[in-house]
């Protein structure tokens, strides 16, 4: 799972779904954000308050033995 912040009120956001659609300048890829307050938005990934975060890359590192 992604979150990030919702872009109405910056609450914690899940990115649902991604897709790519195609411009006149190329390939944008858009995301399906809902978050935690009921917002739903379909919008550019580029235009979401900072980076996706993947709650898998959140899991703590395990100790290296020596």
């Amino acid at each position: 799972m992604e979150l990030t912040s919702c872009p109405e009120c910056g609450a914690t956001a899940a990115i649902e779904e991604r897709h790519v659609l195609e411009s006149t300048d190329g390939p944008v890829e858009h995301a399906k954000v809902r978050c935690v307050t009921g917002h739903g938005f379909f919008l550019p990934v580029a235009s979401l308050e900072g980076p996706a975060v993947r709650r898998e890359a959140a899991r703590p590192v395990p100790a290296r033995r020596r």
